[in-house]
């Protein structure tokens, strides 16, 4: 028996651990059914939680009706049909492509079939319990039976909202407030005061709950298709004429974690989560938020034995040259910047023309001297990250365009690259194969 199926046991007999007056109000619950239907064995349609509830996550509200199952099962005399699975039996149907005329509404009819549907109402939780009635409507629609408060431990913690509840009702809300919506761009959840790394995470799940929207039956029934895009750098500090995600994430000072979400079209706000707590424990992510050249440093993949930097000093002294050792694996590609604390960033290597000139050397080199640049003077006080990324095999041809273009050349500066910008840079660098990362605060006091 797998773990799952041991958790999903274990909280359906949580009905019969109160007690045997619950077991014996279930069964005679069963035995009203029974007469409404003129049947002693029973077929019931378990359809469960109503889709809108907002008392449990998808998940728990699926634990919730499986542990159900198995203690209606339980009793011996009842057989269940497939009505909270007809997804499932419409991707098999898809799977074994059958073309019978009415075979798949067939299939699907007989997935509601019974001699009663049972549903769960009045839903309520009590930090891990959740507590409601079991409901069933005979087939024929003329007889109801409704049972005592059933009460179903769930895998949660106390207090803590969970998070793809808290996206999915957000993007219920969105479809509600713009149900002509086509497409929705989404924008990098923000942190207070600082990043986080959490933040990313958070949105790889709202991309997920917008992604199983632009899957649901109700749009393919309907051919209306949701687009969902990274919105570019710069679209999100600007008003759009597209749907926009705005995402916050926090941390208090008691260790407790929170988000908040809107949708917007221009400076219109179409939807919002309000704000929520939720367990970052289940993203995998560090919550700590921190300036940014800390997050930057915190978040970098790096391996010393690949590639490394070493200033030369630590801090530097005002007027001192700079001087960093970069080692490392022999023939790495280099792709160097300084990052500012204002979020900014200047490409360093490679300079534009002479690219070859930035791949490493057995036993390492020194920036700038080894590069064949200039000295740089530290004539004023500052705190910059010097950083690099290093490949062996080229970079795709679009991403290392877009960063030679703002490399300096032989005869121009380096650009400066936004705080979007080079968020957005980091994302795909560090989704390159292969790629590695190494960082160095670069101090002149």
């Amino acid at each position: 028996m797998s773990g799952l199926s041991r958790c999903l046991l274990a909280a359906g007999l949580l009905i019969v651990s109160a007690g045997a007056a619950r077991a014996d109000a279930l069964s005679a619950w069963l035995d009203t059914i029974a007469a409404c239907s003129g049947k002693r064995d029973l077929s019931l349609a378990v359809v469960g939680f109503d889709a809108g509830q907002q008392v449990l996550s998808r998940t728990q509200a699926d634990e919730v009706r499986l542990a159900i199952e198995s203690r209606l099962q339980s009793e011996g005399r009842v057989r269940l049909a497939a009505s909270a699975d007809v997804v499932r039996i419409k991707t098999l149907r898809d799977s074994l492509n059958l073309q019978k005329p009415g075979e798949a509404e067939a299939q699907i009819r007989r997935a509601f079939d019974g001699d009663a549907s049972i549903f769960f109402t009045e839903p309520a939780r009590q930090e891990d319990k959740a507590s409601f009635r079991l409901q069933a409507i005979a087939k024929s629609g003329d007889c109801k039976a409704t049972s005592e408060p059933v009460e179903i431990a769930i895998r949660t913690k106390p207090g803590v909202v969970d998070i793809d509840q808290v996206m999915s009702r957000a993007v219920e809300n969105l479809v509600r407030a713009a149900p002509e919506l086509k497409r929705v761009d989404i924008c990098p959840f923000s942190a207070a005061s600082g990043y986080s790394a959490c933040s990313a995470a958070l949105g790889e799940r709202l991309l997920l709950a917008l992604d199983a929207e632009s899957r649901s039956d109700d749009r393919v029934l309907r051919a209306q298709p949701l687009e969902i895009r990274k919105a570019a750098p710069g679209q999100c500090a600007a008003s759009s004429a597209e749907v926009t995600t705005h995402g916050r994430f926090e941390q208090d000072r008691n260790g407790q974690s929170w988000m908040a979400l809107e949708f917007r079209r221009g400076d219109a706000v179409l939807a919002l989560s309000g704000r929520n707590r939720i367990p970052v424990e289940g993203l995998g992510c560090d919550p700590a938020v921190r300036p940014f050249l800390e997050h930057v440093a915190a978040t970098a993949g790096s391996d010393r034995a690949r590639l490394a930097l070493l200033p030369a000093a630590s801090p530097f002294a005002k007027g001192r040259r700079l001087d960093v050792r970069i080692e490392g694996k022999a023939g790495t590609k280099l792709y160097c910047w300084v990052l500012d604390s204002d979020g900014t960033a200047s490409v360093v290597l490679p300079v534009r023309g002479e690219e070859s000139k930035s791949v490493l050397r057995a036993g390492g080199q020194s920036y700038p001297y080894d590069f064949g640049l200039t000295d740089i003077v530290l004539d004023a006080a500052f705190e910059n990250l010097f950083a690099c990324f290093g490949t062996e095999a080229d970079w795709p041809a679009a991403l290392r365009q877009r960063w030679l273009k703002a490399a300096p050349s032989a005869s121009d500066d380096a650009a400066t690259l936004s705080p979007d910008e080079v968020l957005d840079l980091i994302e795909k660098l560090r989704a390159v194969p292969g790629v590695v990362e190494a960082t160095a605060p670069i101090v002149v006091r």
